[in-house]
């Protein structure tokens, strides 16, 4: 049997719905492919006994400028973490906070900021000099590491330490700090001009709102693409054929498919627990995310959702995440639980395991040279999207899908 579309999506996540999404905004034809029972890709929400779960720890920016433009942010009542960090710092808890969005423990920007005079000088001069750039001027500039650019601006010793690196490898996925300097100038921007946060019932609300938008009609489910030619998909020994195909797969099957250069993947682990009262009056109940600027354990960041978002578990319940990166993310349980008393200070040893995440392919590489956004055109009739064609991140899957509907629409000759 063989069927005729204009244009073939094949993946359900964040990228192929935000193609799907530009494509219906102009009037073409399309149907997307997904190999799984749900949208969402890397980003969805299991609910375990009342507990939402999403497959791994992830926040959103509603800051992201991509998001603001596909997203309806009231519909997801974004409940926003507090933009800052609690920094284990051996037996003292360094609490961070932006003073000019947080009214708690503002002046600790202050007093408790790790690092000498010369490097608090450092990041703001980096801040000043870099953050000030839009994102065209940051793509074309010259690329380095993140940790040579920290460095070069006299940032270094206990500010890195202490403070940078236990919070950029979290979101890097990575501890060196060899993520490309260009993609660090975007986070800190996001990350200054927007405070994260999560949807009220989990992560996968953001891929399921954009479905809703581009009609559910449109997206075949348990639908695995085996085989792609120029303008045919098979899939369940099925043949249908389309004028354009666009991959919007997970990166290794599409970099499979295409023939595209090998793209490394960073992983993480992800532990949830169910934990007890005493964790979520920490700090006045802030949601905060907590670092060991010690590196003494497996963690590399842990944080009280509920304390965020009640929605994360049944009523008066508290919901703990915990997440590592390599070389530990396959630390047992036992070893997760016993960082997590040193780093919340608080004892853990009855709380319940709900369960584990492990991720291994949860992120794109971007080291340096490190291009912001390539091409979504592979050949007249196959285009590629996704966050491995800009920056590893939702916004740069949003925006890899947009881009390569409007390079769609120029093949049709619309």
């Amino acid at each position: 049997m063989s069927e005729q579309i204009d244009v073939a999506i094949i993946g359900a996540g964040l990228a192929g719905l935000s193609c799907a999404k530009e494509l219906k905004r102009n009037n073409i034809d399309f149907h997307i492919f997904e190999s799984t029972d749900s949208v969402g890709g890397r980003v969805k929400t299991d609910n375990i006994d009342g507990y939402l779960l999403d497959r791994g720890f992830q926040l959103y920016n509603p800051s992201y400028s991509e998001g603001k433009k596909v997203l309806d942010y009231e519909k997801l009542n974004l409940k926003s973490f507090t933009p800052g960090v609690a920094i284990r710092d051996k037996n003292r808890l360094r609490v961070i906070t932006d003073p000019f969005r947080s009214t708690e423990y503002k002046y600790n920007f202050i007093t408790q900021m790790p690092g000498s005079l010369r490097e608090k000088i450092g990041l703001l001069s980096y801040f000043l000099k870099y953050l000030i750039q839009s994102d065209a001027q940051i793509a074309i500039s010259k690329d380095i590491s993140s940790l040579d650019a920290l460095s070069k601006s006299k940032i270094n010793k206990n500010l890195l330490n202490k403070l940078l690196r236990p919070f950029l490898q979290g979101v890097f996925l990575e501890s060196e700090l060899a993520t490309s300097r260009k993609f660090l100038d975007v986070v800190l921007k996001t990350f200054l001009q927007g405070t994260p946060s999560v949807p009220e019932k989990g992560m996968q609300q953001i891929p399921l709102q954009l479905a809703e938008t581009i009609g559910i009609e449109n997206i075949t489910f348990n639908s695995r693409v085996e085989k792609i030619t120029e303008n045919s998909i098979f899939t369940n020994n099925k043949e249908i054929k389309a004028r354009k195909i666009v991959v919007a797969s997970d990166p290794i099957q599409a970099i499979s498919w295409l023939n595209l250069p090998i793209k490394k993947m960073n992983s993480v682990s992800t532990w949830y627990f169910k934990a007890n009262q005493e964790v979520a009056n920490l700090l006045k109940g802030l949601p905060i995310l907590f670092v060991d600027a010690d590196n003494s354990g497996p963690l590399t960041n842990a944080v009280v959702l509920t304390n965020a978002s009640k929605s994360y578990a049944p009523q008066n319940e508290v919901l703990v995440s915990a997440s590592s990166i390599y070389p530990f993310e396959q630390s047992s349980t036992e070893e997760i639980k016993n960082h997590c008393a040193k780093l919340f200070g608080v004892d853990t040893k009855d709380w319940e395991l709900i369960k584990k995440y492990a991720i291994k392919d949860a992120l794109p590489q971007m080291k340096p040279p490190f291009t912001l956004i390539d091409s979504n055109k592979v050949t007249e009739n196959l285009f590629v999207c996704g966050d491995h064609r800009a920056t590893s991140s939702i916004n740069g899957a949003f925006l890899s899908g947009r881009n390569t509907a409007a390079s769609v629409k120029v093949s049709l000759g619309l």
